[in-house]
């Protein structure tokens, strides 16, 4: 059994980065903590009332992929920038004490979105290797329309990829949660879109349905 750290920066980045991947995990027993840096919300001029709107999505889709553990930090949308890297480390870094994980997924460095990037440089940081560390494994995830949009010139190149035959149809409900960031196809955010970006990664390895990552350390 591990002990899994996920850092989003927004809620739903836990569900369309690898929510089959972690509903995999959950229902093998390990234990998954996800900590959401900002609201998700404020930068559209949302009501206090949305934010808590979409902390109770976060909270049921979060319980769909049977994640029993979350946090809120509730930092401003889209500010991440406005704050020192060293704050938002030392926020990774309270939950890596408190939690103790062995395996840490965060945010890929290539995102469009800035709080995604910010997420990842405080990663690197908080997760530095120290003697008595019980980190093992350090793991990017992409965010549909923030990974995609942000390629150029950096590129998002799996090197991990995790089967989700057996759980693509939860990956799928916990995101229907989420109800106002759900778009039409061929929106990447969209149910279709996801499920063919779930069968694109998986043909590229051999299997019906997978999501990819990029391993940037692991310790044996």
């Amino acid at each position: 059994m591990n002990r899994i750290l996920v850092l989003c920066a927004h809620p739903d980045d836990e569900t369309l980065g690898l929510g089959g991947t972690l509903s995999l995990k959950s229902k093998n027993g390990n234990q998954i903590f996800v900590l959401f840096f900002t609201d998700g919300e404020s930068s559209r001029n949302k009501t206090t009332k949305d934010i808590i709107l979409r902390q109770k999505q976060a909270r049921n889709a979060c319980k769909i992929l049977g994640i029993k553990k979350v946090k809120f930090l509730n930092y401003p949308d889209e500010k991440l920038d406005t704050f020192s890297t060293l704050e938002i480390t030392k926020e990774i870094e309270n939950a890596i004490k408190e939690w103790k994980p062995s395996e840490i997924f965060t945010h890929y460095w290539g995102d469009l979105n800035q709080d995604h990037r910010k997420i990842f440089e405080a990663t690197k940081i908080a997760v530095r290797p120290q003697p008595g560390s019980l980190i093992k494994k350090v793991i990017c995830y992409e965010t549909p329309s923030s990974t995609d949009w942000g390629r150029f010139p950096e590129s998002f190149t799996p090197n991990l990829f995790i089967n989700i035959d057996k759980t693509i149809k939860t990956k799928i409900s916990a995101f229907k949660k989420y109800k106002n960031e759900i778009h039409r196809f061929p929106h990447p955010r969209s149910s279709d879109s996801i499920v063919i970006r779930s069968k694109y990664w998986g043909s590229t390895i051999g299997n019906m349905n997978s999501e990819a990552f990029i391993l940037l350390r692991e310790i044996s």
